[in-house]
């Protein structure tokens, strides 16, 4: 069976960028060699800054302005750092005065201006590295915070030049960005190395990263890399989600083997429990020929009311239990569906199962149900089965009639004509051992 993939995924596809990766852990990556060691090149050059000091009585003022923002006392806050920069300071301390009114800012809420507060600490000359790099970490906190991802790059990538060794949390963050910013070829390479730094700790992989890196793969339609992200999210985080998903690529990428195996895995665990989920396992091992797990698998979920028992699932049902020979199974299930849905679909499945244990009237009754239903499709199919049966009651009249509405498609006009060769023959051999009695 298809698994519609698009309609599997797509909403399970969305990540929530505001709670994957908590904002304080903003951080960037590098992609690419090329870019790596132009950035090893600048680290090389960059000369080490000689250190400056922040006085007590600086200091003192700056605590008191944290203190007041923290009892939420804003404008005295705002109110002593604007006094504080009449003073005369060093490069440091006017660094530290910007960022204590971005702190106040931020508190407030005002994000514009705490984000011009930051830009003032980076604009100043000689600070040091380290405050440098948190500036530009939080710079990028609150662009992300405020959903303006291309603007979070530029400090984002900036504070990755600055950094010996970035994190794996980094890694991920960015390629969050990219992926908002539908950038999802440059998403990958993060992704890749954030998740194989962690395998290489021994760690598992976070959940929501590996569900980021099952976005891009999906985005990127790399169906085959898109299975193994399913595998492993399957296998470390067990969600009927992820075996349903996974076997929907499978069958994206036609192989219905381990489509199955991928819903039979969960079923083991006990994760299907959707009326669809287990019906596309159902349909699954139809598609492979095991038809009696097929209709335990739904006689079962109807019995648990994980199943609704309508027509559509019922008719499914008997089928299953049809291909398996069960026919009393099958007769009883699809009468129910048939009278339920009053179908010639379901009235022809009917007929078939009492033509296979050679019950030629209930066998009639059910083809001629569906004959009368003008939606049927199968009209062709229904007069052959039909001049079958009437054939075997020794009706040569009304089978031949029936032959002759079969030869009416062109479907069936070939089997037609040989049934209707057939009866002429058999009718003058009779009339032959009729005269020579």
């Amino acid at each position: 069976m298809k698994f519609p993939v698009a309609t599997l995924l797509t909403t399970a596809l969305v990540v929530s960028f505001a709670t994957a990766v908590p904002v304080h852990t903003v951080q960037a990556a590098q992609s690419g060699d090329q870019q790596a060691e132009q950035q090893v090149e600048k680290k090389k050059k960059r000369r080490v800054k000689r250190a400056q000091t922040l006085r007590p009585k600086i200091y003192k003022k700056l605590e008191q302005a944290r203190v007041l923002a923290d009892e939420k006392k804003y404008d005295e806050a705002l109110a002593s750092l604007t006094a504080l920069e009449k003073r005369k300071r060093n490069s440091y301390e006017k660094a530290m005065t910007h960022n204590m009114f971005a702190y106040v800012y931020f508190n407030q809420e005002r994000f514009d201006d705490a984000i011009k507060s930051y830009q003032n600490v980076v604009a100043t000359k000689n600070i040091p590295e380290s405050l440098q790099q948190g500036t530009l970490y939080s710079l990028a906190k609150l662009h992300l915070m405020q959903e303006n991802y291309q603007a979070a790059l530029k400090p984002l990538n900036e504070w990755f030049t600055l950094v010996e060794k970035p994190s794996a949390e980094s890694h991920i963050l960015r390629a969050q960005i990219y992926f908002q910013l539908e950038q999802y070829q440059k998403a990958l390479p993060d992704v890749k190395v954030a998740i194989a730094d962690e395998k290489q700790k021994g760690k598992k992989p976070r959940e929501n990263w590996l569900m980021l890196e099952r976005a891009v793969y999906y985005q990127n339609k790399d169906f085959n890399s898109l299975a193994r992200c399913l595998q492993d999210l399957a296998t470390l985080y067990p969600k009927a989600q992820y075996w349903v998903q996974l076997a929907a690529v499978y069958s994206e990428l036609d192989k219905p083997l381990k489509e199955l195996s991928a819903l039979e895995a969960a079923h083991e665990q006990g994760l299907l429990t959707k009326e669809s989920e287990l019906v596309n396992l159902a349909q699954a091992l139809l598609g492979q020929e095991v038809p009696y797990k097929a209709a335990n698998i739904l006689a079962q979920g109807m019995k648990s009311k994980q199943i609704e028992v309508n027509a559509k699932n019922l008719s499914l049902l008997g089928d299953s239990w049809m291909i398996a020979k069960e026919y009393d199974n099958a007769i009883k299930v699809m009468s129910k569906a048939a009278e339920l849905s009053g179908e010639g679909k379901d009235f022809y499945k009917l007929a078939q199962i009492h033509t296979e244990r050679q019950e030629w009237e209930l066998a009639l009754s059910n083809v001629d149900s569906a004959l009368k239903d003008t939606s049927f499709n199968k009209q062709a199919d229904a007069q052959i089965l039909r001049g079958l049966v009437l054939f075997n009651l020794d009706n040569l009249a009304d089978a031949e009639g029936a032959f002759e509405a079969a030869a009416e498609f062109k479907s069936s006009e070939k089997m037609a004509a040989q049934w209707l060769a057939y009866i002429e023959g058999e009718r003058k051999r009779r009339e032959y051992m009729a005269g020579t009695l």
